[in-house]
């Protein structure tokens, strides 16, 4: 027999072998290169080689862009991540343009009556001094304690009615100037280190008005101020505006005044923004970007039934804001149509909580930051606090993370909350799915196989049958459908093998066989197992007859089914089982036929 005979064959074997023998999900044997064969599978035919598979090659092979990792015991894990954005929020605490107005009467206690021009030495010393104090409120939704604003500005306008000359000491103590040397600026003792300018109003013609603008970035705010009449330090408050006016009114002989003449105040703040602020930032929405991510290993899954038993989904977060944040976990749901929506069973522990505010909705509580850095918290799901499992057991194709978030969630007194606008929220979603599985007929349709095959097999092959025998430590069945199909998709003739036997499993649901070195099938007490050949009656797995071989020429692709379940006792009930990375299967290959051969050729 010439050698390019057996060659020939060969390739026939190997498109055959491509479809019914090679690993469960990417068939195609190109990637796992056969071996020279080595042993004897003891029933007639031409050896052609063996693959050996461990479970960590077969999954890895399943989807190019699925993370296959090893966990815990060495399972096979299947990890999936996202990121939420918590950015978007450098407006979380804000402060609207506000305006305050005050007003006084300069000289009800001078003892002027009426209105008439000025006589001199009417008064004393022609000199009437007199102080007001005064807390204006902010109106906002927080209760600010300090502020810092990174631009804006605050537009103060005095102005008088009486003819007589003016000069404010104007001190506003809840503004703290960052540059003790700011210019134009005076020193009140009372308040040093506040915001204090001299104003001087009327030049002896009429009322006067005075207008100046400055700019917020120049000072610290410090909204705590709450009485500032008789003790300058009383503090406890927010969102208080604490201001000072130290009026003193200089007559002259002929200055039209009244007993009824009033200085009048005005604070306008202009588009202020916050860079970072302190107090109470009570229940607030928090911005949290919505994001999804795919499951690559649910697109390639069919009919039949899957359950994850150890399933986990992971977020870990880094707060960076000094309050705690709610993250709304109902916002997180599959494509599924049915069982979509992720369900929290058990909030003891794991920083859940439901909202009591509303009676419904349950948050994954981040912890807050603190002024040293961000803190970090990690939240877990799995099959004994939600319904995960169920979750998963729909076969979503994608995971949606349509979350919302709140601040201080379930707070039921007052916050000592701190912001910074360079602060930020980073969360980690991951997925992670230990193959701890039950599969009931679950269904894997892999890519279609193209045919390309040599004209010589239609001339020389009459009969061929492809042997199979299975070496299998993964603790799951395998069954293949093979659909021979010509250009146009119409099917030319379909193949049916039970390629794999499952493993049995011990009462954690590990596998209890074992591949010795030198490649011995063994049980749990180390005797040796046969290997799995299966049979269709009493021929090869797998038999071409000679219309089948004739119509391979028209075959084009070979379109697959690959079926598994969990079924390792055999009495078709799916139980589940653990599958390690080292895991394996080898597969051996023979062929035998009814051929023609030309010796010469």
């Amino acid at each position: 027999m010439k050698k390019s005979g057996i060659h020939i064959l060969a390739l026939t074997a190997l498109c055959v072998s491509t479809v019914s023998c090679s690993e469960s999900f990417d068939t195609s044997f190109f990637d796992k290169e056969i071996e020279e064969p080595t042993f004897d599978i003891s029933i007639s035919g031409l050896p052609i080689g063996y693959i050996n598979y461990t479970a960590n090659q077969l999954f890895q092979e399943l989807n190019e862009d699925l993370t296959v990792n090893t966990g815990t015991d060495d399972i096979i894990s299947f990890s999936y991540s996202q990121t939420l954005d918590g950015s978007g929020n450098s407006d979380f605490v804000s402060v609207e343009d506000q305006v305050f107005n005050g007003n006084f009467n300069l000289l009800e206690d001078s003892g002027l009556i009426g209105q008439a021009p000025y006589i001199s030495g009417l008064v004393p010393d022609d000199k009437v001094e007199d102080s007001f104090k005064e807390i204006q409120t902010l109106n906002l939704d927080s209760d600010l304690t300090a502020a810092d604003f990174s631009s804006g500005t605050f537009t103060i306008t005095l102005s008088t009615t009486t003819e007589a000359q003016t000069e404010i000491i104007f001190t506003i103590p809840s503004f703290k100037r960052k540059d003790p040397n700011e210019p134009g600026l005076i020193e009140n003792p009372e308040y040093p280190g506040s915001y204090c300018r001299k104003f001087t109003l009327n030049n002896n013609s009429g009322s006067d008005e005075f207008t100046i603008s400055v700019d917020l970035n120049r000072y610290d705010f410090d909204f705590t101020y709450t009485n500032i009449e008789n003790d300058p330090d009383t503090k406890g408050g927010f969102n208080n505006i604490a201001v000072q006016l130290d009026a003193t009114v200089t007559f002259e002989t002929g200055d039209l005044v009244s007993s009824d003449d009033k200085l009048t105040y005005t604070i306008a703040l202009e588009s202020p923004i916050v860079n970072t602020a302190e107090g109470d930032f009570k229940k607030s929405g928090f911005n949290v970007g919505g994001q999804s991510f795919d499951l690559d290993f649910f697109n390639e899954i069919g009919n039949g039934s899957l359950i994850f038993e150890s399933p986990i989904l992971k977020l870990t977060a880094t707060n960076q804001y000094g309050f705690p944040i709610g993250i709304n976990l109902e916002g997180i749901s599959t494509d599924a149509v049915n069982n979509n929506t992720l369900i929290i069973t058990d909030t003891s522990g794991n920083n859940i909580e439901s909202n009591n505010d509303t009676g419904n909705g349950t948050y994954a509580i981040i912890d807050a930051g603190l002024n040293t850095g961000g803190v970090e918290s990690v939240i877990t799901l799995n099959s004994s606090n939600s319904n995960l499992a169920q979750l998963l057991g729909e076969k979503p194709s994608q995971f949606i993370l349509n979350v919302s978030g709140t601040s201080n969630p379930n707070s039921t007194g007052t916050n000592n909350n701190f912001f910074n606008i360079n602060n930020s929220l980073d969360v980690s979603v991951d997925v992670e799915l230990p193959l701890h599985v039950t599969f009931d007929d679950v269904t894997f349709n892999p890519d279609p196989i193209e045919l390309d095959l040599d004209d010589d097999i239609q001339d020389n092959a009459k009969e061929l049958s492809l042997r199979i025998a299975t070496k299998n430590t993964i603790p799951f069945n395998g069954s293949i459908i093979l659909d021979f199909v010509d250009e146009n998709g119409a099917s030319l003739f379909t193949k049916n093998i039970e390629a794999i036997v499952a493993a049995p499993v011990d009462a954690n649901g590990f596998s209890t066989y074992t591949l010795d070195a030198d490649n011995n099938l063994k049980d749990a007490n180390n005797n040796t197992v046969n290997a799995h050949v299966p049979m269709n009656g009493n021929d090869f797995a797998i038999t071409f007859n000679e219309s089948e071989i004739n119509s391979l020429e028209d075959a084009k692709e070979v379109k697959l089914s690959i079926i598994f379940d969990t079924d390792t006792t055999n009495d078709g009930n799916p139980n589940p089982v653990k599958v390690k990375s080292t895991d394996q299967v080898r597969i051996d290959l023979a062929l035998k036929g009814d051929l023609a051969i030309n010796p010469n050729n």
